[in-house]
């Protein structure tokens, strides 16, 4: 009988574990919806249409909603949990990440597109070093292409910032910044693709400074895919899904540029001539890597220290080790 007994205990207490194991899954991982962040307009957020287009969310097991970014919506959405993971520019972070921006990096997407262009017809201005003394049109002093182009002509030797400085910026809206060129309001201006590649085509300007080919910038990866800290810590799981996802796309998008671009087009997702973005992702790397979003942190947060970007009085070094992190269950890359 007390055998009996024990036996009958031992049920309940497993048929008890069991469902306390479910109610622990149900509102842990597996019941969480991650919310992916998708902006529009850039052809730097392919890999986030493809993965869309292509259900690689939902083949990772991920349960997802999306929600559309707007231009500078991207560090609210993140900051107040109405998104938890997204794409964007790498320059862009480093100064909301010394604000509190709570986020990580556990990857980085692809290279190239930001440009610095100049009007065809401007035979004063040969290579950068012409920049010297000119104006610089951006959309605001914390545009990426702003800080990029600071980036840039520092390592070249310029003073960017404070009095006396070797550039003069001057800021507009990004939609105005081509013609305002094209009038002489400014030498040049600061865009990504493909609005850069379109004022090329459209209006005969042309690069001067090319982030996708030029030395000591074509190999650094300008796009991570930031995810909120919180998620990072208790989701482990569903991050890990929806970055594997996103390498799945990426992988797509390096591979299948042609096809890409049919999908951004069927979607209305990029504006452009569509062989014109075909060429655009070709100087593009969607080698999408876990290991690259370090050095790209480094050399961001690091030059921007230095040309005095972020103030002196920041430890870039805890930083950098707060920000990156490795989540795991995602491969380093898929090439």
């Amino acid at each position: 009988m007390k055998r009996v007994l024990h036996m009958v205990i031992a049920a309940a207490l497993l048929l008890a574990a069991i469902g306390c194991s479910k109610k622990d899954a149900a509102a842990g991982d597996d019941d969480y919806v991650f919310k992916v962040g998708v902006s529009l307009n850039g052809l730097c957020n392919a890999p986030l249409y493809v993965a869309i287009d292509k259900g690689y969310f939902d083949e990772e097991g991920l349960k997802w909603e999306r929600t559309n970014v707007g231009d500078g919506e991207a560090f609210n959405l993140l900051t107040n949990g109405n998104v938890d993971g997204l794409n964007t520019l790498m320059v862009g972070l480093i100064q909301p990440l010394t604000n509190g921006l709570p986020v990580q990096i556990p990857l980085a997407l692809h290279t190239g597109c930001i440009k610095v262009i100049v009007r065809g017809d401007d035979a004063s201005i040969k290579t950068f070093a012409d920049l010297k003394g000119k104006k610089i049109g951006g959309g605001s002093p914390s545009a990426t292409t702003v800080l990029f182009a600071k980036r840039f002509l520092a390592a070249k030797g310029f003073k960017v910032e404070g009095e006396n400085a070797d550039i003069e910026f001057v800021y507009q809206s990004a939609a105005e910044l081509p013609l305002l060129l094209e009038r002489g309001g400014v030498d040049a201006i600061g865009l990504t693709d493909p609005s850069a590649q379109i004022a090329q085509e459209s209006k005969g300007f042309r690069a001067i400074i090319d982030m996708a080919v030029d030395e000591g910038y074509k190999d650094e990866f300008c796009c991570v895919v930031p995810v909120r800290s919180e998620t990072v810590k208790a989701h482990p799981a569903a991050t890990a899904k929806f970055l594997r996802a996103v390498q799945k796309a990426a992988k797509f998008v390096q591979e299948h540029p042609e096809e890409t671009v049919q999908i951004l087009a069927d979607n209305k997702y990029v504006p452009g001539d569509p062989a014109m973005n075909v060429k655009i992702l070709k100087s593009f790397s969607y080698r999408a890597s876990v290991s690259q979003a370090l050095p790209a942190l480094e050399r961001n947060a690091k030059d921007m220290q230095r040309i005095g970007l972020i103030k002196a009085d920041v430890d870039v070094d805890a930083l950098i080790r707060d920000v990156y992190v490795k989540v795991p269950g995602v491969p380093d890359s898929l090439f």
